[in-house]
Parts: structure tokens; C-alpha cells; sequence
């Protein structure tokens, strides 16, 4: 077995479910899982190895996901109740409110020992407040009465929500040397590029939101990539990130560097870019798994999809268990998952089709394979047109990325021929925009699709996983099961 990785994560993740799914106590969860091992290992001693891997990664996934239940359930025991916390400011997610880092809750006097993050809501107007701000706040410890809406919280961290107003809000200045409150800095020197008299309003909406993903971006725009299909160019993923590593690569190369000071380089590189667009899961899990590509490169080792994405969602989920309820967490691995285990099998059928086309639909509809059951529970809809709209739309939004990507470093270094990358980004952009406008107009382009219940996804992945087996099985015999694994 090669993929010893994805064996273990895959258990790890198995026991961070049932954990999550099951009311019973972390101790009696781990006995079931060794009494479970003790009857395998007597049926199947030669396994061992396997055996004592899936137990040690079960009882790993237990107990992450167990402390995260603890945490939350701390805060959520005082709901109702007046508190006072003290923490850092995360990202501004509107006017009214922002994700606090939390360092102490209080109530009555007595600190709750909660450590995670909060939503704060406050009335009125309290002036401009910097990511990494120092913050004390008092108010009302409250649970949101909308589901969704509790999910995408608690996806960011946030396991309650406290109201406040001005007066009982002080902010208490930055953390000195805070990678959070430069990164911020960073971000809002480019909105401020993209913004300039230079760009025209509507373009710059664009760029910006192809650089630093769909929170730049106005509902309107949202809404028009959403109906046909490619709002994953507005999350900052593998696309983006593979486009800023091939300049920064590029431009190392062309400075002298050697193959491990880019791979240094460009992963700091990186982890700063992932800050400045907000840490949000596609982005980390993008960097996780082109930082195992550039390592693999500077060794002299092969790269394995599975693995490096394993690899992001054990490392992302060990530190942030809660990012399991993201959507964005859950779209971003599974279309990945869907790339890795399906785009072979798409490949081969559209083969005569000629090499970019072939490419272009094949990894299209693999990462729409695992996807589609999360659009319809949380959006209602999915669009078939997408793949057109994606074969057409994401060569030219690469494109636009790497003129962004230039007429930041031009303006940076105050070489006037940034004024013809911004013009030459504006052509490229209108003609993206008359594609999604005209791919809107398709008839049947966009499915609205009633909520389903628990029987259609688990039939959905059930008929997924064995589609994929039976064609697996066809091309390459009994043995092309054990090539996930190997």
C-alpha cells in the first residue's frame, strides 16, 4: 500500500464522523473501535499494520473532534447570558459585525475557559477597525435561529453569537509583528490598486475578485457566475493558486534560486497570500497541496493527488475541526476528490475529442460529480451549462489573473506599462462577461432542484462509488481497485 496516507486519513475522518454523529461518550467510542480491532486482528493477523493504523488514526479523529464538541458545548451552556470577552479581530464579515478571536469569555466574573471564535453584532457606528485589533467587548451570548445561517458560523469557527453596541465596545490597538494585521495590509493595498481612477469599476469587481475571492464582488456579480455554473473562479483555489505560483516560480527561476530556496520561498509566499484572501478553506487547501507539489518537485519525487489532498484535510481539520462545516471546505475537497477519481475515467471517453477539449470537459464534469448533491442542499440548484460556460470562461479568467498578477508588480515597481496590462485585462474581462451573459441565456442552463432528503444523497454517493468501481473494474480487471490504494 502506497497511499498509506489516505488509508489513515480516511480512518481519521471515519472516527471524527461518528464522534460528531453519535451522542455517546469518547471513551466508549475508542473501546467499540479497539474491541473491533481485537476480532479483525484474530481473523486477519497478517494485517496488522493496517489494523493498529486504522485504530491509532480512529481514535485520533475521535479525540480532535471530541475537544472541538467540548469547546463548543462550553459557550453554548451560557446562551442567554450577559458576557464579556476579550480577543483579536478576525476578518469584517459586514458593517455590523465581525469574527472575534476569542482569548477570554467571561460570565458573571468567571472565565468559561472557551477558546474558539465568536460572532460579534453591534448597533451603530464604530469607526474603521484593522484585522488583528485588540478587542474587549460586553454583550448577549445568542444562537441564531436560522439554520443555514448557524452552519456558516460555526463553518468560520463562531459556535454562538454575542450582541453589543458602541458603548461596550474598546478596541486596544494591534498585536505587534501580526502575520494577520500585514497580510490585511497587503490586501488593501491591492483593493486600492484595483480601484484606482485606472481600472473601471465593473473590471476591477472582477479582478479583484478573482485575487482575493468572492467576498470583493457584488451580489449582482455573485449571482451571474453562480447561474452558470463557475462561482469557483470567485473562491480562491487551485486555479488562482496555481497561477501565482507559476509567476512567482517563473520569476525565481529567471533571479538564480535553486530548486529548495523557490520551494522556501514560494511556500512563505504562500502562506502570506492565504492570510490576505482570509484563510478560507479552498485557498489553504490549494497551498497545502501545491506546497507537496513543489516539495515533491525539489526531491526528485513523484506527486500524488490523493495524498497531498489527504494531506490538506488532515492537516486542516487536526487545528480547525469546525472547518468540516464550511461549504466551502466541503466543495473544494470533494470537486478535488472528484478530479482525482474521476477525470481518468472522463479522459478516456472524451479522448477523441483532441487534447484541450478532451481536458477541458473531462475535468469539468469530474468535479462536478461529487459536488452536485451539495449544490442542491445548498443552493437548490445546479447548472448544466456550467460546462461550457467553464470550457470558455476559465482559460480566459487564468488569463485575466495573470495580467492582475502583472499590473500589480508593475505598479509596484511604478513602470508605466502597468496602464497597458489594465487595458488589456478590460478586453479580456468583456469578453468573460458576454460569455456568462450569453451562457445565462441557454435554455435548461440552470436546474431549480427542491431540497431532498438523507435517502437521495446517500443513494446519489452509493450509485457515484459504484459507478466508479464497475468502470474502474472494466478498463483495468479485479486489480484496478487496489490502484486507489497503490
Amino acid at each position: 500500500m502506497k497511499r498509506k496516507l489516505t488509508f489513515a486519513v480516511a480512518c481519521y475522518m471515519a472516527g471524527g464522523a461518528l464522534c460528531l454523529a453519535w451522542e455517546i461518550g469518547i471513551w466508549m467510542l475508542m473501546l467499540q473501535a479497539a474491541a473491533a480491532f481485537v476480532l479483525l486482528y484474530a481473523f486477519l493477523p497478517q494485517k496488522r499494520t493496517y489494523l493498529l493504523t486504522a485504530l491509532v488514526f480512529f481514535c485520533i479523529g475521535v479525540s480532535c473532534f471530541a475537544l472541538y464538541k467540548a469547546d463548543a458545548g462550553t459557550v453554548q451552556g451560557y446562551i442567554g447570558r450577559w458576557a464579556k470577552l476579550e480577543g483579536r479581530v478576525e476578518p469584517v464579515i459586514r458593517e455590523d459585525c465581525f469574527l472575534v478571536d476569542v482569548e477570554s469569555l467571561a460570565v458573571d466574573g468567571r472565565d468559561i475557559g472557551y477558546r474558539g471564535k465568536l460572532m460579534l453584532y453591534h448597533s451603530g457606528d464604530i469607526g474603521a477597525i484593522t484585522v488583528g485589533d485588540g478587542v474587549v467587548a460586553e454583550g448577549l451570548l445568542k444562537l441564531s435561529s436560522n439554520q443555514g445561517y448557524r452552519n456558516y458560523c460555526r463553518g468560520l469557527g463562531a459556535e454562538a453569537l454575542i450582541v453589543s453596541t458602541p458603548y461596550h465596545l474598546e478596541f486596544t490597538g494591534l498585536r505587534p509583528c501580526s502575520v494577520k494585521y500585514y497580510s490585511h495590509l497587503a490586501a488593501e493595498w491591492v483593493k486600492d490598486k484595483l480601484e484606482s481612477p485606472v481600472v473601471p469599476p465593473r473590471q476591477g469587481e472582477i479582478m479583484k475578485g478573482l485575487l482575493l475571492g468572492g467576498r470583493e464582488v457584488g451580489e449582482e456579480t455573485r449571482q451571474r457566475f453562480s447561474a452558470v455554473g463557475i462561482s469557483h473562479l470567485l473562491a480562491v483555489s487551485g486555479l488562482h493558486v496555481g497561477i501565482i505560483c507559476g509567476v512567482l516560480v517563473w520569476l525565481f527561476k529567471k533571479l538564480g534560486l535553486t530548486g529548495r530556496e523557490r520551494f522556501i520561498v514560494v511556500c512563505a509566499l504562500l502562506a502570506f497570500f492565504s492570510f490576505m484572501v482570509g484563510l478560507t478553506p479552498s485557498v489553504v487547501r490549494a497551498s497545502v497541496m501545491m506546497g507537496v507539489l513543489m516539495l515533491a518537485a525539489a526531491v526528485n519525487r513523484k506527486q500524488d493527488m490523493l495524498t497531498s489532498l489527504s494531506l490538506a484535510a488532515f492537516l486542516m481539520t487536526a487545528m480547525k475541526p469546525y472547518v468540516i462545516f464550511s461549504v466551502s471546505f466541503q466543495l473544494s475537497f470533494l470537486a478535488c476528490l472528484g478530479i482525482a477519481l474521476f477525470y481518468p475515467v472522463f479522459n478516456r471517453f472524451f479522448g477523441f475529442a483532441g487534447k484541450y477539449l478532451s481536458a477541458a470537459v473531462s475535468i469539468t464534469l469530474a468535479s462536478q460529480v461529487l459536488v452536485v448533491p451539495l449544490l442542491i442542499r445548498y443552493f437548490g440548484s445546479f447548472a448544466p451549462v456550467s460546462v461550457l460556460a467553464n470550457i470558455l470562461a476559465v482559460p480566459l479568467a487564468g488569463t485575466v489573473l495573470w495580467f492582475t498578477v502583472a499590473y500589480l508588480v508593475l505598479c509596484l515597481m511604478h513602470i508605466p506599462l502597468s496602464y497597458t496590462a489594465a487595458w488589456v485585462n478590460g478586453i479580456i474581462i468583456e469578453a468573460m462577461n458576454y460569455i456568462i451573459d450569453m451562457a445565462g441565456r441557454v435554455p435548461f442552463g440552470s436546474v431549480n432542484v427542491e431540497k431532498a432528503g438523507a435517502a437521495f444523497y446517500i443513494a446519489y454517493y452509493l450509485a457515484a462509488a459504484a459507478a466508479w468501481l464497475a468502470i474502474d473494474m472494466t478498463v483495468h480487471g479485479k486489480g484496478g481497485v487496489k490502484d486507489l490504494w497503490t
